[in-house]
């Protein structure tokens, strides 16, 4: 008997989005923010149990953990202003 297969849904592109917010966060060397972004990935899986309201809170703690993992607008600057090839 084979195995039944998910229709694809929005839980696809919310694990695509957070691929792509953990490549955001990997090019500042955020790496808690790399870390929430890929439990978001993770958590949005139409696999896992997690259900309605469950899911939603999870989802939302983890893009407040990403956003405050990020860190302060002037380190980001100065780490932008450093030439790496001198580091």
């Amino acid at each position: 008997m084979p195995a039944q297969k998910a229709k694809f849904t929005w839980h696809y592109y919310a694990m695509a989005f957070g691929v792509l917010m953990a490549l955001l966060g990997m090019t500042l060397s955020a790496w808690g923010a790399v870390v929430s972004a890929l439990g978001f990935s993770i958590i949005s899986h139409p696999a896992l149990p997690f259900k309605g309201l469950t899911r939603f809170i999870f989802l939302a703690l983890f893009v407040v953990v990403y956003i405050l993992g990020f860190p302060d607008a002037s380190v980001v600057l100065e780490m932008m202003a450093t030439d790496i090839s001198k580091a």
